[in-house]
């Protein structure tokens, strides 16, 4: 994948500012509790009950829709910053069809994957919504396994600062501290905090590190794989997304092509309400996904170099400083012995630590409402 400056360079501080203390200052009540707006994607993936995260999940969307005339108003002015500009859609639909590989090669993993994580909560697969996801993604039975000590003690392994108190987010907690501090300002930067964050579900790592007992290993990998699909497929689907919204001004299409597009790529229901809230910075879903493709090419040098316990190397360390100091993507490639971006080291990643691909998709017998089936 050829690495290209972002075509489309926009800025509204004021509004962004707007924006925040909107979303700060929204509440919504339940059952005589006042939740704030931020904390609610939180509090509806802990929740274990589908009715009750149903209903938190209804007045996420209720808020959503109440701060959607702010979502409108600052995406009209970067529609009009860049016709002023005359920046197009152009590298957009380039980066879009280039990545359209790794969404057809993720696919049938994925699917496979979901499949096993909605029958283990009862959900069918077409029945599911974002906020099944969450209550998926938090992962309640890792988070309980970890501790802040032990999440340190790893932490430290691993050459990153500790993590401070968890917060009862446990493997989430542990990812997040490996990442060391936010605000990478550089695109190297930002994967090495992703390449670090990703060994809360390498095998090695949990071997040596977090000292995960051995029959537990390839479980966890195997959920922490299914999360980064999901992102990574996510922030596919929002580029896809992005180039779809820059082509029409009409609200209905807007909210049916992120409901249609994100849900089918995510394979979850997706409230049309998020239409604008999930869309970052212009061509922010493209960074992200060209992030996760740097961090999985170096991880697969660092491995084929250092071996698959180069964290615990301080040569593979001394080399990872290095590629953070690099001053764009194309200079963090040069060092890496790599001619362009490439998708295929990060799903391979993902792949072989899914039990799934690894047993021919042949996983264990779950029973979900509608029998017992092999998944």
């Amino acid at each position: 994948m050829t690495v290209r400056p972002p075509a489309i360079r926009l800025a509204t501080p004021q509004l962004d500012t707007t924006i925040a203390g909107a979303e700060r200052d929204a509440i919504v009540v339940w059952r005589g509790e006042r939740i704030p707006f931020a904390a609610l994607p939180a509090r509806i993936g802990s929740t274990d009950g589908r009715q009750e995260r149903d209903g938190l999940y209804a007045g996420w969307i209720d808020a959503l829709e109440a701060l959607n005339p702010l979502y409108r108003d600052r995406r009209a002015a970067w529609r009009e910053q860049a016709t002023a500009s005359g920046a197009g859609v152009r590298d957009l639909e380039a980066r879009a069809l280039e990545l359209e590989q790794l969404a057809i090669q993720s696919e049938t993993v994925y699917y496979a994957a979901l499949r096993r994580y909605l029958a283990l909560i009862g959900i069918e697969q077409g029945d599911a919504t974002l906020a099944d996801i969450w209550h998926v993604e938090r992962g309640s039975s890792w988070s309980q396994w970890f501790d802040e000590r032990d999440l340190n003690r790893a932490a430290g392994a691993a050459g990153r600062d500790a993590i401070g108190a968890t917060q009862g987010n446990g493997w989430q907690s542990a990812a997040s501290g490996l990442r060391g501090p936010d605000g990478a300002t550089t695109a190297p930067a930002a994967a090495v905090s992703e390449l670090y964050g990703s060994l809360v579900g390498d095998p090695s790592w949990l071997a040596r590190a977090l000292r995960v007992a051995s029959a537990e290993i390839a479980v966890l990998a195997d959920f922490v794989a299914f999360v980064r699909l999901f992102r990574l497929r996510r922030s596919l689907a929002m580029v896809h997304y992005e180039l779809r919204l820059a082509r029409t001004d009409q609200e209905a299409l807007q909210r049916a092509y992120f409901s249609g597009i994100v849900g089918h790529m995510t394979g979850v229901s997706m409230p049309e309400a998020a239409y604008l809230h999930d869309v970052g910075t212009p061509l922010s879903s493209v960074a992200d996904v060209q992030r996760s493709m740097l961090a999985g090419a170096m991880a697969e040098r660092l491995e084929s170099r250092f071996g698959s316990d180069w964290w615990a190397n301080d040569e593979a360390r001394s080399f990872t400083a290095e590629l953070a100091d690099a001053a764009g993507t194309e200079d963090a490639l040069a060092q890496l012995g790599y001619d362009a971006l490439d998708w295929r080291p990060v799903l391979r990643q993902i792949r072989t630590r899914l039990i799934g691909e690894m047993s021919g998709y042949g996983g264990p017998n779950i029973t979900t409402r509608a029998g017992t089936r092999k998944v």
